[in-house]
């Protein structure tokens, strides 16, 4: 009788002593995060907007250069807190020993996020400077 062998996998991060449920609650926690940083974004890009569009003609140059600069700080802070959250749950997940179908999607979504406030800054220098276009 022929015995065959059967290498086994483990079900986890031996050397890690973590089990993969552990990394699973790692991966789980880290995308939360991710999600919780967009939201945050969605939430401040159309809060600045709506201040800009309200209010942006009666700022001061003083004023909306400040405004604009925590602006840039805390969506910058926001954007990269993604981008480390998405990368973070990406690497857990090669490391439980799963197929990542996303790739590279985390840095083309904090690109558009990037682009999202520069378009937002330039609709409200518009707003404040105002062409022919807009009606007054």
């Amino acid at each position: 009788m022929a015995v065959e062998t059967v290498e086994l996998i483990p079900l986890g991060l031996p050397e890690l002593g973590m089990t993969r449920a552990e990394m699973m609650e790692i991966i789980a926690h880290n995308t939360e995060m991710a999600h919780g940083m967009g939201d945050t974004f969605y939430t401040l890009l159309f809060a600045y907007i709506i201040a800009m569009f309200i209010a942006g003609r009666l700022l001061t140059r003083t004023q909306y250069v400040i405004a604009n600069i925590m602006y840039v700080v805390v969506m910058t802070l926001t954007v990269f807190g993604l981008f480390n959250f998405s990368r973070q749950a990406n690497a857990w997940v090669e490391y439980a020993g799963m197929h990542n179908g996303f790739g590279d999607f985390t840095l083309v979504v904090s690109a558009l996020f990037a682009i999202l406030v520069i378009l937002s800054i330039w609709f409200g220098r518009k707003v404040r400077h105002p062409t022919s276009e807009l009606p007054q």
